[in-house]
């Protein structure tokens, strides 16, 4: 039930992403912020992925600004608000259609996020120490893939950014 309650505790609850959303009784709001702020966070740490961490702090930052927001608005426009999940992914067709005809660049994605955890975590951190090279080619080996890991993330960075223009120009 939705119900504007103490000011002071909602900025407190707000520090932790869903929880002052959820304190005031925006719970699918609440629960939706907290999945993707840990969901991120728990991905980063067991992949290693540190890239996908910067997204943490946006996360972040969205929910504790959204929470605070709304505990100021005037009462009517408080309790004007509905109770909704942020990605309401599946709410008609249409988007349901959008999402399956982006599924393979979803796929694309998704494998090359397992590929660089496996390069990352099996590979370069337990068969090349397994090897016994010299410390000088392990410094070679462990730079090159650090500049690797750059330039793709680089490339499908600039990538996306194309596709938005090219998407915005159509």
């Amino acid at each position: 039930m939705i119900k504007k309650r103490n000011q002071f505790w909602t900025m407190i609850f707000a520090f932790v992403p869903g929880a002052g959303h959820m304190y005031n009784g925006f719970m699918k709001l609440g629960v939706s912020f907290m999945g993707l702020f840990f969901g991120f966070w728990a991905i980063t740490l067991l992949l290693k992925i540190g890239t996908i961490g910067l997204l943490t702090p946006v996360i972040w930052f969205y929910a504790f600004f959204d929470c605070i927001n709304r505990t100021f608005l005037d009462d009517e426009d408080f309790y004007s608000q509905e109770d909704d999940y942020l990605f309401n992914i599946l709410s008609n067709d249409k988007d349901l259609e959008y999402i399956k005809s982006k599924k393979y660049i979803i796929g694309v994605i998704l494998v090359f996020i397992g590929l660089f955890a496996l390069w990352n975590n099996v590979f370069m951190g337990t068969i090349i120490k397994l090897i016994n090279l010299p410390d000088i080619i392990l410094n070679m080996i462990y730079t090159i893939n650090h500049i690797v890991v750059q330039i793709i993330v680089a490339i499908l960075i600039i990538w996306a950014g194309v596709i938005l223009i090219k998407g915005k120009k159509e």
